[in-house]
């Protein structure tokens, strides 16, 4: 069976990178940066499952950098936990206003 290769476009990182949970994920970590894991689960659990929210962390850690795991102190010593690349969050305030723009010429 050979496998399809998809086309990508000028854009296909940042298509990747706004789909739903992935989204999700950022706009959680822009308003309050790191989170733990659990943390992360608790707030999206009722939006996206456990298994699409371990795969978007994947993905914008590993795949396309956008988040960072990092330690954090808890109760009980240093737990990890993620925080939003810095260069990511000029990118979510130029999405969030491109958004603006868009949804006023409609």
């Amino acid at each position: 069976m050979v496998k399809k290769e998809k086309q990508q476009d000028e854009i296909w990182a940042l298509r990747k990178a706004i789909s739903r949970p992935n989204y999700a994920v950022m706009e959680l970590l822009f308003e309050k940066s790191p989170r733990t894991t659990k943390e992360i689960y608790s707030v999206l659990e009722k939006k996206f499952t456990r298994k699409t929210l371990i795969i978007s962390l994947r993905e914008l850690s590993l795949d396309l950098n956008v988040i960072q795991p990092t330690h954090i102190r808890t109760t009980n010593g240093y737990g990890l936990g993620y925080k939003l690349n810095p260069k990511v969050k000029d990118m979510i305030k130029s999405l969030q206003k491109a958004s603006k723009v868009v949804e006023s010429c409609m």
